[in-house]
């Protein structure tokens, strides 16, 4: 694949977020004069500083390439955001010191890791006084994982970020600030 750096200007510079389609077919601007090189291209440029995120408005100043899709973990992008969730807040933490690559990636990983830490010592107080209580909570544990595993799996393609009421929240905002 092949990507514009961002920046790039194009046949649609005026507009503040061009995404270029895909080579070969068909778009409804009159000159598609976009410089791809094959199939699967996505061009992407920015000419609005309200859409572009830290880490890629550094990417920008350098000229480099930037892929939105690309991990520093030999995994695919849907299969490492759902691996966030897999083992709880361990798994999220590992993904926090190994993936600082992508930022859909880091967001599912500390969403994960705030979400399982607050629920472990949920469980573990509620274990002091009540087993049915504890077990109560490592169900609700095990639903959130299948149901965050999904989420992060089904949204990568889009990048979406399903957020949690409080906890997503203030993961977005650590992974916009890092």
């Amino acid at each position: 694949m092949s990507y514009a750096p961002i920046g790039s200007g194009g046949p649609t510079a005026n507009s503040p977020y061009h995404a270029g389609v895909q080579a070969g077919s068909s778009s409804s601007s009159s000159s598609s004069s976009s410089s791809s090189s094959g199939p699967g291209y996505v061009g992407i440029s920015f000419n609005s500083s309200a859409f572009v995120s830290p880490t890629l408005a550094a990417a920008a100043a350098e000229g480099d390439r930037v892929n939105k899709y690309e991990t520093r973990l030999a995994m695919r992008l849907d299969v490492e955001a759902a691996a966030a969730y897999l083992l709880g807040a361990i798994s999220g933490v590992l993904l926090l010191v190994f993936e600082t690559k992508n930022d859909y990636v880091r967001f599912h990983a500390w969403q994960s890791a705030l979400t399982f830490v607050g629920l472990g010592a949920l469980q573990f107080f509620f274990a002091l006084f009540s087993s049915f209580l504890a077990w109560v909570v490592s169900l609700v544990q095990l639903g959130l994982i299948v149901w965050l595993a999904f989420n992060a799996y089904k949204n990568s393609d889009t990048l979406e970020r399903y957020e949690l009421p409080f906890v997503g929240r203030i993961a977005s905002e650590w992974v916009d600030n890092e």
